[in-house]
């Protein structure tokens, strides 16, 4: 639809209108039966405080599926027959798009955005050293992801504004090297103030310093390939550091092993109080990337407040398991969950009655699949449930690749397709190099015909435990908002379900960016079971 508003004229309307609508169609190749004109008049009109006749108006309402070419187009042959047929002079000529795509304006004879005519810079981006310390958001995907998750455990004493601010100023976009060092160098500094407050006897504040610190070195190795030697350094500089908080927390934070196996599991035993009394425990793991130091500000903090005692561990595939023991993940979680339950129950603090665990991300099948086999827990929580690690992980690649797993004429094509895949997406790179490392597998085909084994489809039914499944309106990495639902639908045990919007500003995977909205649903729905006395 177009709209011409202009003051009162001598003009034949019809006749103009008639004529425009033909120019129009033979400019742009848009029928006319597409097109309706109409033609108002403002009473009065007054510019620079004076009454005038001069300005014509145009209000161009635009198809949502119009290119922008086809806008421009529009824009310009609207112009070019209202110079022809109603005798305006291009100056004063003012076209802008409406509804729905209102960014588009013609002036002064030229078409520009609607944000450039109120006076917004069209300029190329300052350069790196001109950048004020604004700019925490990036147009790599995967960046984006990092910095919400890192940005909100500010609440949990893991990082500081203005830190963060200084950081991310001096990260340049998609660059995974300049993404290292500026983390690195902040976690160096920060570590190092917290050695000085030691030193000094602050010990409170150089515990607050170590946790930063943690938390910056986490972040700093996460785009290192796994044979870089800075990566295993940045993560043991970051388990250092947050040992060091540990050590200052009064107790309160107790590093443990696990037996499993050959060998034993890292983990933390978090304390409400030094009191000794029995209290319920909340198991806390991860899923692909995270770490035991992780889990304690995202949700550590906040359960020990509630008067929950935790175990937070890492199994095969995660953290210490990987980097030092060189342990890949295993489909059949119930090995690695059961020795925990052994070791949580050998513990005075540890109320049997009351045990609960959640699963995070790819701990959302991890978890479930323990529950499955392990009998001794009796609430499980998963954020966000995962039905098929397999048909998750597919989402982001052409059927083709699909299609191909399990056929070894096919390994080769397959490959080829997922590793030009990775390529146009940096964040899917990152993604599938996580996983290639973790799972111990050489190729995309190997990994992906590994991933067929993770599947709650035969263990849905041998689920007893009361189970609160969380999901995320906007969570769409490896198709997880669809696989919590079809996991959710899948369970036969007693359930909740809870998904976070926009509304919440917990929209995004596993709620990053808001550890105090998501852990407020979780320990919730747990107090209303678990009932602990608070101190």
């Amino acid at each position: 639809m177009v709209r011409v508003t202009s003051p009162p004229c001598n003009l034949d309307v019809n006749k103009v209108l008639a004529a425009v609508s033909k120019d129009v169609s033979r400019a742009t190749g848009i029928k006319e039966s597409f097109i309706t004109y109409y033609w108002q008049t403002f009473d009065n009109v007054v510019y620079e405080g004076k009454e005038t006749d001069k300005p014509l108006y145009v209000d161009l309402y635009v198809p949502g599926f119009f290119s922008d070419d086809d806008v421009k187009g529009m824009l310009n042959a609207v112009a070019d027959a209202l110079v022809d047929h109603a005798g305006v002079e291009r100056k004063w000529l003012f076209i802008h798009t409406h509804f729905p795509l209102p960014e588009q304006v013609y002036i002064g004879g030229g078409i520009t955005k609607w944000d450039t005519y109120r006076g917004k810079p069209n300029n190329k981006p300052r350069d790196m050293a001109d950048r004020a310390l604004n700019r925490f958001m990036f147009n790599d995907a995967s960046f984006v992801f990092q910095c919400l998750w890192r940005f909100g455990i500010i609440a949990s004493g893991a990082s500081d504004l203005g830190e963060l601010l200084t950081i991310t100023s001096r990260v340049e976009d998609f660059n995974k090297e300049s993404w290292y060092k500026s983390w690195n160098s902040m976690a160096a500094r920060v570590r190092s103030m917290g050695d000085e407050f030691v030193a000094s006897g602050h010990d409170i504040s150089a515990g607050q310093a170590y946790f930063r610190a943690t938390n910056y070195y986490r972040a700093s190795e996460i785009y290192l390939s796994k044979d870089d030697p800075r990566k295993h350094l940045a993560w043991d500089d970051g388990r250092k550091s947050f040992l060091k908080a540990a050590a200052l927390s009064g107790g309160r934070i107790e590093p443990v092993r696990i037996p499993y196996e050959k060998t034993t599991l890292p983990g933390y035993f978090i304390k409400a109080d030094n009191s000794g009394k029995k209290r319920p425990l909340l198991m806390i793991q991860t899923g692909l990337d995270g770490t035991a130091e992780d889990l304690y500000f995202i949700l550590g903090v906040q359960a020990a407040k509630r008067g929950y005692n935790c175990l937070i561990y890492e199994g095969p595939g995660q953290g210490e398991a990987i980097s030092v023991e060189k342990l890949p993940f295993r489909y059949d979680w119930e090995k690695v969950v059961s020795p925990v339950v052994d070791y949580a129950l050998n513990r005075s603090e540890v109320d049997a009655d009351r045990l609960a665990i959640i699963g995070y991300s790819m701990g959302g099948y991890l978890v479930p699949r323990a529950l499955a086999f392990e009998k001794r827990i009796r609430w499980g929580i998963v954020d966000g449930g995962v039905y098929s690690v397999f048909d998750g992980t597919m989402t982001k690649f052409p059927k083709e690749v699909r299609d191909g797993v399990g056929k070894s004429s096919r390994k080769k094509d397959v490959n080829k397709l997922a590793y030009a895949e990775m390529e146009k997406h940096p964040d899917l790179k990152q993604f599938i190099n996580q996983m290639l490392w973790t799972f111990d597998a050489a190729t995309p085909y190997d990994l992906f015909t590994m991933l067929k084994k993770y599947t709650m489809k035969d263990v849905f039914g041998k689920i007893d435990t009361e189970m609160l499944v969380l999901n995320s309106s906007n969570d769409q990495i490896a198709g997880s908002n669809a696989q919590a639902k079809k996991f959710y639908n899948g369970l036969k045990c007693k359930k909740s379900y809870f998904e976070f919007n926009t509304d919440h500003g917990a929209q995004f995977h596993c709620q990053s960016g808001a550890p105090f909205v998501s852990s407020e649903r979780i320990l919730n729905w747990l107090d209303e079971r678990a009932k602990p006395k608070q101190k």
